[in-house]
């Protein structure tokens, strides 16, 4: 395997707002929240870890997923052809582009009712823009 390391967890919530409001009472920083392909989605920094909560996965048409569940652990590769080898490909590969930068992503089916998200990282994320400086001189 080609892994080269985890980017986050992904899971579905039914509800963002509440979603959001449990992690940050429990010391999580979220951000990066913004509608994404036909849903919402946030980044939730809890401690080392970090989860990504969206309320619509990006696979859904391609399978029955419950309102609130667990999606995937999301991988880096350097190589995502590779990746897929010998797998059952539910979605992907496409680009995709947020926050993040952009990637190629693909999810295969693993057991226990879970995917696996493998992604390649083309474009790093945007460079923070710095805040306005003072008013008129």
């Amino acid at each position: 395997m080609a892994v080269t390391g985890m980017a986050n967890l992904a899971v579905k919530v039914s509800d963002l707002d509440a979603a959001v409001s449990f992690y940050e009472a429990a010391g999580a920083e979220v951000r990066d929240r913004m509608r994404w392909n036909n849903g919402e989605r946030a980044d939730v920094f809890l401690g080392p870890v970090m989860i990504t909560l969206f309320t619509r996965a990006i696979y859904e048409e391609s399978m029955d997923l419950p309102a609130d569940c667990f999606l995937h652990p999301a991988l880096f590769s350097d190589d995502l052809a590779h990746e897929l080898e010998g797998h059952d490909v539910i979605w992907g590969p496409a680009v995709v582009e947020g926050a993040f930068g952009k990637r190629r992503i693909a999810f295969v089916n693993a057991p226990g009712g879970i995917r696996l998200e493998f992604m390649e990282q083309l474009e790093p994320p945007p460079e923070p823009r710095p805040a306005p400086q003072g008013g008129p001189s």
